[in-house]
């Protein structure tokens, strides 16, 4: 059985992006009697190691984990910003040991003002790259997502030839179910045109990635009451069944539409509904 984790950040809306956050994150995985929660860099209140240590401690003495830690990315930024980036994540993989923590997301950059998509994706691959050699030598791992706010790498190819250039083995791919483009969550998508209905290009990413990824992103939206509507979850469980994935499946909500559901709610209803298509033969 897949463990799963909430994203923290899912919920910021209530609790701001402080440390607070976690702490409710953490509250509602014991309460679900899930595996734990997935943090970001922009929650911690300091990179002092005794708050990092008793943070993990607090986390932990609920009976949950701490899973991976994401580095912000604006983009809508230029490239310019690679190197600060760069700089941020490798102060993040020197502290990350405090929370115990081995995993680390790190998500591509827009394609921004007159920069080419080519001319991106290699500033990126650069990027991931610096980032993977300082990461390996301290027992990290790094997690490519794939992003679409006009950014690379936001198709399936995009990713497998990022995987593919890339030379590291603290290299990973986590998979957003809601990130490729073809997803009416993501930047650029023409909701008057395709009526809220994800495109078939999204699940052909997802068909691609799903045998290459290490953990997934399962993105909720709830823009309309029941079920997700926007992302068929029965299809993409049964791509990632079928690539035999067995990762930690992270749940992030993001508020969509007329749906207005409580965040705190709205991660209850994905883990129960997620929970459910997994145990199903």
């Amino acid at each position: 059985m897949n463990p799963i984790y909430l994203q923290a950040l899912s919920l910021n809306s209530i609790h701001g992006n402080t440390d607070g956050t976690i702490h409710a994150a953490a509250d509602l995985a014991a309460e679900l009697g899930i595996a734990g929660v997935d943090i970001e860099d922009r929650l911690l209140a300091s990179y002092e190691p005794s708050y990092l240590q008793e943070l993990a401690h607090s986390i932990e003495s609920r009976g949950v984990q701490l899973g991976y830690c994401g580095l912000i990315v604006n983009f809508q930024s230029p490239i310019t910003v690679v190197q600060s980036e760069i700089e941020s994540a490798i102060e993040l993989i020197k502290v990350l040991p405090h929370l115990g923590i081995s995993k680390m997301r790190v998500a591509g950059n827009g394609v921004v003002g007159s920069q080419t998509q080519e001319f991106t994706f290699n500033a990126v691959k650069n990027k991931v790259q610096t980032i993977c050699d300082h990461a390996a030598d301290a027992g990290i791992d790094v997690y490519l997502h794939n992003h679409n706010h006009g950014s690379v790498p936001s198709t399936g190819a995009q990713i497998v030839r990022m995987l593919d250039e890339v030379n590291s083995p603290a290299l990973k791919h986590v998979l957003d179910t809601g990130q490729f483009q073809g997803s009416p969550g993501s930047g650029g998508f023409d909701h008057s045109l395709h009526a809220n209905q994800a495109q078939t290009e999204l699940y052909e990413s997802i068909e691609t990635c799903a045998p290459l990824a290490s953990m997934v992103r399962a993105k909720f939206y709830f823009a309309e009451p029941g079920d997700e509507q926007w992302l068929d979850y029965p299809r993409i469980v049964r791509t990632l069944k079928n690539a035999d994935f067995e990762g930690p499946i992270s749940i992030v909500y993001e508020n969509k539409g007329d749906g207005n559901r409580p965040a705190d709610e709205a991660l209850s209803d994905a883990a129960d509904y997620l929970n459910k298509l997994l145990n199903e033969e």
